[in-house]
């Protein structure tokens, strides 16, 4: 299988494994009739259903075989999951106990309670609760004050907890509670989590009601409940440790991204039968390439979990990106039924996702607390493929960075010693004359936006270097080169015209594409000698005038022009986020270093969280533009693989082009604009490149149309149906 596949959790046998379970939904809805519902992992519980389910084989699937489970990994639950969700399946019954429970149990459990708890968790037949919050303490989970007293025989449990959804249904619940006295000076110390029955005596469940009438959160209080060891679940006092490892589980999984799918696809569906404007298709582009940057996110914390890595701070990214997703998605699915001819069932799902919309960002911790952990944590390492390629495209930058004048010369001329070295160690044209693929002109592309290096690495070799091999043509084995594009017929046997906003225009090689009715034009222009003009980060661009004779030309398919437009949207995106890193790592050494108040500015909770967000745009950027290389790479620019990817990445990219940027510079403050700093450099390059090669808006359109021409826009999203 391919990188894209695996990117996409369709690689090895996750595609059958998505195929299976949808044929079993398929055949289970017809047989009994249930409905798609939002948020269906809390306020559908079917307990039936999660035998049937569990009988076909899609619950317990990460439980070990001798404890009746099957015995796969945690992408496959993943794609189960996400599946479940998409269809808006009843699953709430066996939802925690298979989502965090089981988990838990592998992991500290006793073999007693493994064999005692895991077989009926895989068969679907056991349900459980989690008590965590209270009265006292909600996010601040380390202010629980339920205790936990060692007695003669066991232990003696008192205290309250609240929000815990499904107790009045659960056989079983996991409770946090404090073991050890409070230590002001060790918050976190001193925790252990019970399995508790909920029908021992002293144990009482009050409702909580939504204010739509709905019942699925309760009041548990504990009162002498007797326990005895058997009921520990692993270590005294290891209880804070534990429970961060369960959240990890419980913050990145597709529930973050998925509570309102059927709502989201059930609107797409609708319109799709009817005619639609641009508008509302750029509207659709823009909710699909949200959720496609945060699946991908969130499919990387599920890898990074099966391999037993620590992805606490990609798990807190996602819960808060995902979650704000779901809430946004709510109000632009309203105005979306609002153009729906029949939508009955669609404002019956939209009423129950604005009741649930206010709990998106809370459950599971709110996202105001997961932006702390994300600021205070560390970014991750950098990348090991392509490792030696990196370090030396890094070593390249960091001396053109070094060497940059403080003052900066508008328009920007090339980095001629910068250059020298990229055409010495052969990156100058590493995909078109080294053989390399799409992954290492990523490395380039973005190192070199990174660093901030004036060169047109992205049209030298991406863009003219392939086009000219397409053509037919040969360019010089070194020097400079570009593309200029423009829209024209041939009129007397002529191509007359002007191409605008030509990057790089001094370029020693000139390529003109021309993109006509039935064809691609490809010529070699003469060296432009005109006065440029700069966009806002100060690069040379022009409008190139042409005049050239059909005959002089080579004639090409009129889809080699829209594979150069992808090509170019691609390289932006890369070089956005190496721009975007460059921004993160300004900002992140500025509000350390930076004192105000007798404090470092990130210090301060609000600075935190807008340095989280940050973060979070910068990295769902990331994962998305990572999904378009692998797209290319296995597929080719020309493939609907790469059609797709490419242009959610555009619209994902530069849709968060303004919120980064944004931010960066409120966290600088006004020193952040001035020429002499760097940052601008960063997020002017950002906010020029977001424009180049199609708009935001311009993919959107497009993104939007795919989906509504789909056969299921969810196939779409999850990287099926090409």
């Amino acid at each position: 299988m391919s990188e894209f596949d695996a990117l996409c959790a369709n690689d090895g046998d996750l595609a059958d494994l998505r195929s299976a379970v949808r044929t079993f939904l398929r055949a289970d809805q017809d047989d009994f009739g249930w409905q798609p519902a939002v948020d269906c992992w809390l306020s559908k519980w079917d307990a039936a259903f999660s035998i049937r389910l569990a009988e076909a084989g899609f619950v317990g699937l990460t439980v070990p075989v001798e404890y009746g489970g099957r015995g796969l990994g945690y992408l496959h639950r993943y794609v189960v999951t996400e599946e479940l969700l998409a269809h808006g399946a009843p699953v709430g019954a066996h939802w925690i106990a298979d989502r965090q429970v089981a988990p838990a149990l592998l992991a500290y459990g006793t073999e007693e309670q493994r064999r005692r708890i895991l077989p009926r968790i895989a068969e679907g037949r056991l349900y459980s609760a989690i008590g965590m919050s209270e009265h006292g303490a909600g996010s601040d989970l380390a202010a629980v004050a339920t205790r936990a007293t060692r007695t003669d025989d066991g232990w003696s449990l008192n205290g309250t907890k609240v929000w815990t959804s499904g107790a009045h249904e659960a056989h079983q619940m996991v409770v946090l509670a404090r073991t050890s006295p409070l230590d002001p000076d060790h918050r976190h110390a001193g925790f252990s989590q019970f399995v508790v029955r909920t029908d021992l005596p002293g144990v009482t469940i009050d409702p909580i009601v939504l204010m739509n009438g709905e019942h699925h959160f309760n009041e548990v209080l504990f009162t002498d409940v007797h326990l005895t060891d058997d009921d520990l679940l692993g270590e005294v006092g290891d209880g804070w440790h534990q429970v961060t490892s369960e959240l990890g589980f419980e913050r990145s999984g597709p529930e973050r991204v998925l509570s309102t799918a059927t709502l989201l696809f059930g609107t797409i569906r609708a319109l799709a039968a009817q005619d639609t404007d641009d508008r509302t298709a750029a509207e659709i582009g823009d909710l699909v390439a949200r959720m496609v940057s945060v699946r991908q996110l969130s499919i990387s914390v599920a890898r990074a979990l099966t391999e037993g890595q620590d992805a606490n701070v990609r798990a807190a990214l996602v819960k808060d990106l995902g979650t704000r997703f779901e809430q946004d998605s709510v109000e632009v699915a309203a105005d979306l039924i609002d153009a729906v001819d029949d939508a009955a069932s669609l404002r019956a799902m939209l009423t129950t996702a604005r009741v649930h919309s206010p709990l998106f960002t809370l459950r599971g911790g709110t996202n105001e607390v997961l932006r702390g952990i994300v600021a205070k944590g560390s970014r991750e390492a950098p990348s090991t493929d392509n490792a030696e390629l990196r370090e030396l495209v890094d070593d390249i930058g960091r001396r053109a960075l070094d060497a940059r004048a403080s003052t900066p010369v508008v328009p920007e001329p090339v980095d001629d010693d910068a250059w020298r070295t990229l055409e010495d160690t052969g990156l100058a044209r590493l995909t078109s004359e080294q053989d390399a693929g799409v992954s290492e002109a990523a490395v380039v592309l973005h190192g070199l936006a990174r660093h901030l290096v004036a060169a047109p690495a992205a049209e030298t070799d991406v863009l003219a270097g392939w086009l000219a091999a397409t053509a037919g043509l040969k360019l010089p084995a070194d020097g400079t080169a570009t593309v200029a594009l423009a829209t024209t017929e041939p009129s007397g046997g002529r191509l007359v015209g002007t191409a605008a906003g030509v990057p790089w225009p001094g370029a020693a090689t000139v390529l003109l594409a021309v993109r006509a009715p039935d064809a691609t034009y490809v010529a070699v222009l003469p060296p432009w000698t005109g006065t440029p003009t700069a966009n806002p980060a100060g690069e040379p661009r022009a409008a190139v005038e042409f005049d050239v004779a059909v005959e002089d030309a080579v004639r090409l398919p009129a889809e080699t022009y829209d594979e150069l437009l992808r090509r170019g949207a691609w390289a932006r995106c890369v070089q956005i986020v190496g721009a975007f890193d460059a921004a993160v790592e300004l900002t992140t050494a500025h509000v350390r270093e930076r004192q105000q108040f007798g404090r470092p500015l990130n210090a301060f909770q609000a600075v935190q969280h807008s340095l989280a967000g940050m973060i979070g745009e910068v990295e769902r950027a990331r994962a998305v533009t990572a999904l378009a290389t692998a797209a290319a790479d296995d597929h080719g620019f020309g493939s609907p693989q790469s059609d797709f990817a490419v242009t959610a990445a555009k619209v994902a990219v530069g849709r968060a082009v303004a919120s980064v940027s944004t931010t960066a510079h409120q966290l600088h403050g006004a020193i952040g604009v001035t020429v002499e700093h760097r940052l601008w450099l960063a997020t002017m390059r950002a906010r020029s490149w977001a424009d180049e090669f199609g708009t935001p808006a311009h993919h959107a359109r497009r993104l939007g149309r795919m989906a509504l021409a789909a056969p299921d826009p969810w196939d779409l999203v999850v990287g099926l149906g090409f």
